[in-house]
């Protein structure tokens, strides 16, 4: 992604070093982010969907957690799929709490069938 301030960025390579980001209220991360971008810049949204895919992803807890916990509710939408299975899967990094967070996540906005997965 290119943006006014910073040379270009591909976004689909290397995302790990974003995961960090996810250790902070994303309110401030967004904010941050948006403070630095000027007019001609992306939104900031995709940049935030990176970082919750990554999450969503991720080898370990720590990771799904934090993401699942970050996702608004148009994003638990667009990874309605991802947070399915991370809600079904009885193996795998997730633990109880963050398979119910999903699971929560779903339900709240109509999204949950168990039969997907």
């Amino acid at each position: 992604m290119d943006t006014e301030n910073e040379s270009r960025v591909r976004l689909s390579r290397g995302r790990m070093w974003l995961l960090p980001l996810l250790e902070r209220p994303r309110i401030d991360v967004e904010s941050e982010a948006r403070a630095r971008l000027g007019a001609g810049d992306p939104d900031v949204g995709e940049a935030l969907r990176a970082v919750i895919d990554m999450g969503l992803n991720a080898w370990s807890d720590h990771w799904l957690s934090k993401a699942v916990a970050w996702t608004t509710d148009e994003e638990v939408v667009i990874f309605s799929e991802r947070l399915h299975e991370i809600a079904l899967e009885s193996t795998g990094p997730q633990s109880q709490d963050t398979r119910h967070a999903a699971k929560r996540r779903l339900k709240r906005l109509g999204l949950w069938s168990p039969s997907r997965g």
